[in-house]
This record gives C-alpha cells, sequence and structure tokens, in this order.
C-alpha cells in the first residue's frame, strides 16, 4: 500500500497523440516543488497493467525523493480506447505519452526512471530512441532485455506445472478466462510470492481481467 505519511497529490495530465486528445492519470507522492532530489518517474508493466502495484514505492518519498506513477494509456484511469486497432498500440505511443506527462509535470530536465517487466522495455526504449537530456538513471525492475528469450526461460519453468497450467499460459489473451487463471498459480511461483496476493497486485490484475479488460494488452510491432 501506499506510505500513509507521505503526501499525494493526483491529476489528469491531457496527452495529444496524431491529433486526438487522451487523458493520463497520475499520482505525484512528496513534493516536486522545492524538492532537492530528482524525482523518480514509476513505469509499470503489462503492457495492460496498472500503477497500484508499484504503490509501496512511495515510501521513497520519506528520504525526499519525489514519486510519480500513473497508468498507461488504455488502462486504469487513464483513457480507454477499446476500439483502436492493434497497430495503434506501438512503443512509440507510449514514449510519447511519458514525454507528454514529463513537460506536464515540469520535470524533463531532470528525473530518474524506474521501469518494471514491461515498463523496463519501455524505459529502454525510451533512451534509445530519444536519448533524452533530463534523464539521469534508470533502474530496469525484472525486465527483460530478449523476448525470445523470456519466452524459452518460461516455456521451461512451466514444465513444473500440471498441464492445465501449462495451456493456459500458452493461450494467453485468447481465453482471459483460463490465461488469468494459469497465471495466478504460475505468478505465485515465480512472481509474487505473498499469498494471498496484496490488495495493489489484485487491483491490477483486476484491471486487466475483470474490467472488459485493459486496451493496451497487446502492442504491435514497433
Amino acid at each position: 500500500m501506499a506510505n500513509p505519511s507521505v503526501p499525494v497529490t493526483d491529476g489528469h495530465a491531457l496527452f495529444v497523440y496524431e491529433g486526438e486528445t487522451f487523458d493520463t492519470y497520475f499520482k505525484v507522492f512528496g513534493q516536486l516543488d522545492g524538492r532537492t532530489r530528482d524525482p523518480l518517474v514509476v513505469l509499470h508493466g503489462g503492457p495492460g497493467l496498472t500503477h497500484d502495484y508499484m504503490l509501496p514505492l512511495s515510501n521513497l518519498a520519506t528520504v525526499g525523493i519525489p514519486v510519480i506513477l500513473y497508468d498507461q494509456l488504455g488502462n486504469g484511469l487513464s483513457t480507454h480506447l477499446r476500439e483502436k486497432p492493434p497497430t495503434f498500440w506501438t512503443v512509440d505511443l507510449f514514449i510519447d505519452e511519458l514525454i507528454s506527462l514529463l513537460n506536464h509535470l515540469s520535470i524533463q530536465d531532470s528525473f530518474d526512471i524506474l521501469g518494471h517487466s514491461w515498463g523496463g522495455i519501455l524505459a529502454g526504449e525510451f533512451e534509445v530512441r530519444r536519448q533524452p537530456v533530463g534523464l539521469r538513471h534508470i533502474i530496469f525492475s525484472n525486465a527483460l532485455a530478449s523476448g525470445k528469450l523470456y519466452g524459452q526461460s518460461e516455456r521451461q519453468l512451466l514444465q513444473a506445472f500440471p498441464k492445465w497450467v501449462q495451456e493456459g499460459m500458452e493461450l494467453d489473451m485468447e481465453d482471459p478466462k483460463k490465461f488469468y487463471a494459469a497465471l495466478k498459480v504460475f505468478y505465485a511461483k515465480h512472481c509474487c510470492q505473498i499469498q494471498p496476493f496484496p490488495q495493489e497486485v489484485t487491483a491490477s490484475f483486476e484491471a486487466v481481467f475483470n474490467e472488459e479488460y485493459g486496451d493496451g494488452t497487446v502492442l504491435s510491432a514497433p
């Protein structure tokens, strides 16, 4: 959960992309005004999850590091665009959204990034594709450099699970109910071993599987 002793503000940043205006929901823990340390911008995983499971990072604000969490476009409290085709959901879309948020908060000149899972991929692509002058540090948290190797490793780990878990993981979002059931079993062993899952973790999963599914769960080729 978020640290209750830390001041928090939330809001919505307008994001213009290809002539359309969307909305990015964010939370700021700590104070941006008068800060003495660079703010940390947190990129959640997925694509398709929400910021909720990253809330414990708000503790960093107690040592003077402002922490910014947000829901990526298509998920959580940001604009949902279920009518958009898969080709809409590109890496550059999410990079542009990140840049828009940095500018909205006026922190683009000096900031750090923590990217978890898919968020780590996004952080790396942001650096490589745009080379932002204000980016001071990147923290890659449980991120991957190769989708091929990740897939190979996951299949190896799945060999120790029942057949129905293997099949559900293979189906992915082609069958969300079977996928979610299998994912919870797999993640209980290899992702979050706290049982039952903390409320924040469950909230992020529910945003994908119990809200007509997050819009950004399928990313088209870059």
